[in-house]
């Protein structure tokens, strides 16, 4: 008889979870129930502790087990006592599939219990079927040498955690010098940002985020969790009658998204596209979704959507902020490594500051990426030792200013503005921005290659060159270019709709 059918007998109309009380049920239990549609009741809050890491694991597999198994398994005779009839009567098997319906939390409880289940966890078959289920490996993919260390150095956003900020909390743990790499997979939907998401990571470690490559059948999260939620905060009398600037730490009120940065696709961005977006929900000023500290960090699948209050774009107010950190007087510290970030198939828009801002020595790549309709500069390189690669991009509509925001930037910047350093760009398209295509500034340092690309219908300059003889000029490159005040250009990204589709 099974656990329903038992309390069927006695009069319950809902399903009991046995063992412990309602503070140490997991958010896995609470799911399952949630998405049957029946409600937890209440249950007593007394239990004997040497039984509680067993009577946890049960009572938390209880669900999976009624709705993913059989009929007649749910109905054995021994299911009276959960754990034991997995360990005796279940086909072993399916155990590795039921355990990837539970998170790696309740899998180290139930490793816990009994010999038998330490021994099942610690297989490496075990953790191969938890990482195809969960999408993380794929056939054809390249088999790791451990599947265990495999799982835990891709954690998916957000079954292993909840959020990214905790994903790259335990990504960024002391110990992360023993890994080459962490990979944080982030499931097709929209994710609300409180705080910039920020690497600094030592010892040559490298992060990646992206979006996971989930079947057709998925469906997008709508919403993810937030970081933390704004707590209301009482107001004193003089709070309320005082005149006062919005500062980083007032947050006890919020304002809705701009229908900018609402997660419907915008009109001149390619459809059908199952993308992670992050947007930054914040009242501190000048806060980018990305900030790069040390080391490497890559993002690739991804949509970012940005809008922050302030008007530093040099120090913050970007969708992408690759810097190294600030010492006394606001000099940058060297750091090894230097911060470096790669974007590939990014959708950047930034409705108060710029796309992305590489300065003070940061390392740059970016293929296949779209960067529109920034309030300022699409991409920004400053000092001499910073150096972009741009390849296969569209940069375009940017510099038109902060829309939202009367005291936000204002109209009138470049689709790429080289002030120092070096930017190699190829086979991109740069139109359609404000003020000019790309300016290379100083006639020192700001060397640029351009090669096989397109700047079209851009404001008052489509190239603004240093100065003729000066150093930069001689060490730059311009070839096969297309350079025009008015006509067509030709997308390169693949994420942007052709003009005459539009």
């Amino acid at each position: 008889m099974s656990l329903v059918q038992q309390q069927a007998d006695h009069g319950q109309s809902r399903p009991q979870l046995p063992g412990a009380p309602r503070k140490d049920r997991s958010l896995f239990t609470k799911f399952v129930l949630r998405r049957s549609g029946l409600k937890a009741p209440m249950e007593s809050t007394s239990f004997d502790s040497s039984t509680t890491t067993m009577t946890s694991a049960s009572s938390s597999l209880s669900a999976s087990i009624n709705f993913h198994l059989p009929r007649r398994m749910v109905t054995s005779p021994s299911s009276s006592n959960l754990m034991q009839w997995l360990q005796s009567d279940c086909p072993h098997d399916l155990l590795p599939k039921i355990l990837a319906f539970s998170g790696p939390q309740l899998i180290a409880t139930i490793s816990r219990t009994n010999r038998f289940w330490h021994e099942l966890v610690s297989q490496e078959a075990t953790w191969r079927t938890l990482c195809t289920e969960m999408y993380k490996w794929r056939e054809g993919d390249e088999s790791p040498i451990s599947w265990r260390t495999y799982y835990m150095r891709n954690p998916c956003v957000p079954v292993d955690f909840s959020t990214i900020p905790k994903a790259l909390s335990c990504a960024q743990s002391p110990g992360l010098h023993q890994c080459n790499s962490v990979r944080v997979l982030l499931r097709p939907g929209r994710y609300i940002l409180r705080e910039p998401i920020s690497v600094l990571a030592g010892g040559g470690a490298e992060i990646t985020v992206e979006t996971m490559e989930m079947p057709s059948s998925f469906h997008p999260v709508v919403e993810a969790p937030n970081d933390s939620e704004p707590k209301k905060r009482r107001k004193s009398l003089r709070q309320i009658l005082s005149c006062r600037s919005v500062d980083e730490d007032d947050e006890d009120e919020e304002d809705p998204l701009p229908d900018f940065l609402e997660p419907a696709t915008k009109p001149w961005s390619a459809p059908n596209r199952k993308q992670a977006t992050l947007t930054l929900r914040s009242r501190r000023q000048n806060e980018p979704i990305v900030r790069v500290r040390q080391g490497s960090c890559t993002l690739r699948n991804l949509e970012l959507r940005h809008i922050s209050y302030g008007t530093d774009i040099w120090n913050g107010n970007a969708a992408v902020q690759i810097q190294p950190p600030m010492g006394l007087n606001d000099q940058p510290v060297m750091v090894v490594p230097s911060p470096s970030a790669i974007l590939e198939n990014v959708d950047i828009t930034s409705a108060s500051g710029r796309g992305i801002v590489n300065i003070d020595g940061g390392n740059l790549t970016i293929r296949r990426c779209y960067i529109h309709d920034c309030a300022a500069t699409g991409i920004y390189i400053g000092s001499a030792m910073s150096k972009v690669v741009i390849d296969s991009s569209d940069v375009t509509q940017n510099g038109n200013g902060n829309v939202h925001h009367r005291r936000g930037i204002g109209r009138g910047h470049s689709g790429i503005y080289l002030e120092q350093g070096l930017a190699h760009i190829t086979s991109s398209n740069i139109s359609q921005n404000s003020l000019t295509g790309i300016s290379a500034v100083n006639p020192s340092n700001a060397i640029l290659h351009l090669i096989d690309s397109d700047l079209v219908s851009n404001g008052a300059f489509q190239l603004e060159m240093p100065e003729i003889g000066s150093v930069a000029e001689r060490q730059s490159i311009t070839r096969n270019v297309n350079i025009s005040a008015s006509g067509f250009y030709r997308p390169r990204s693949g994420l942007m709709m052709p003009p005459s589709e539009r």
